[in-house]
């Protein structure tokens, strides 16, 4: 087995800057995650420089670097608190939605049951009215029809029974 080469200078120095971006939460080029990935993918270099061709030198140092960080990095923990504040906020619309669907339910119940109530009103008034009438003698004259106001105008009479 050969031994592992030492990488290029121009490779290391572009990793490093990699590195620093990343661990300081500002990337250019990657999500901002502490994985060799990420760093690869930050330092715009092939992931196989790092898990193929140097990785005892290079990706070992990294991923023992990242890992004592230990914490994530601030574009993370920003996506990561803006998640949790729209589960919050998920939750609560989930929780206010099924609160107004039982609300409109029992809503459209009793609206159900006072048209209803109304219509057995109105049929009760209709049959006393004629049984008075039958009763009296008399016969109802038909009503008679309503004049209705021009569309966004309320009819008002005019004093005295004017027309």
């Amino acid at each position: 087995m050969k031994a592992e080469q030492d990488p290029p200078q121009e490779l290391c120095v572009k990793l490093r800057a990699a590195a620093e971006r990343l661990l300081a939460g500002t990337p250019l080029h990657s999500s901002g995650k502490l994985t060799i990935l990420d760093l690869a993918e930050e330092a715009q270099v092939k992931r196989w420089l790092l898990t193929h061709k140097y990785p005892n030198t290079l990706m070992a140092k990294y991923q023992a670097e990242f890992k004592a960080a230990r914490h994530k990095s601030e574009p993370v923990k920003k996506a990561e608190a803006e998640l949790d504040r729209l589960r919050d906020d998920l939750a609560r619309v989930r929780t206010e939605k099924r609160q107004l669907s039982e609300l409109v339910g029992t809503y459209a119940v009793m609206i159900e049951q006072l048209a209803r109530e109304r219509a057995e009103a109105i049929a009760e008034r209709d049959e006393a009215l004629a049984a008075r009438d039958a009763a009296l003698g008399v016969t109802a004259l038909p009503p008679s029809p309503q004049r209705t106001a021009p569309a966004g105008r309320v009819h008002r009479p005019l004093p005295g029974g004017r027309r």
